[in-house]
């Protein structure tokens, strides 16, 4: 019915090579995200509940050291911060 090279079919082409682009976007997340109460830093009392408030969309580490002086003691929020930096937002 469709030839190739129609307009529709390259049409059909382009949506679903777009589709198959954003497939990640439309999965759920394999990761599990953490609730508000989880203790990040356990030497200033940061959870990720507050680290949810100050960042807002992304972790900015920075920003905690600032705020909360994470990292400043016994430093095992940021040397174990693989284990819980993807899992916040």
């Amino acid at each position: 019915m469709f030839l190739h090279g129609s307009a529709r079919v390259q049409r059909m082409d382009k949506d679903f090579l777009h589709l198959i682009e954003t497939v990640d976007e439309l999965l759920p997340s394999t990761e599990q995200k953490l609730d508000d109460d989880t203790l990040i830093c356990e030497c200033f009392c940061v959870s990720v509940g507050d680290i949810r408030e100050t960042c807002l969309t992304k972790v900015d580490l920075d920003l905690l050291k600032d705020r909360f002086h994470m990292g400043q003691g016994c430093q095992s929020c940021f040397k174990n911060k693989d284990s819980w930096i993807n899992k916040i937002f």
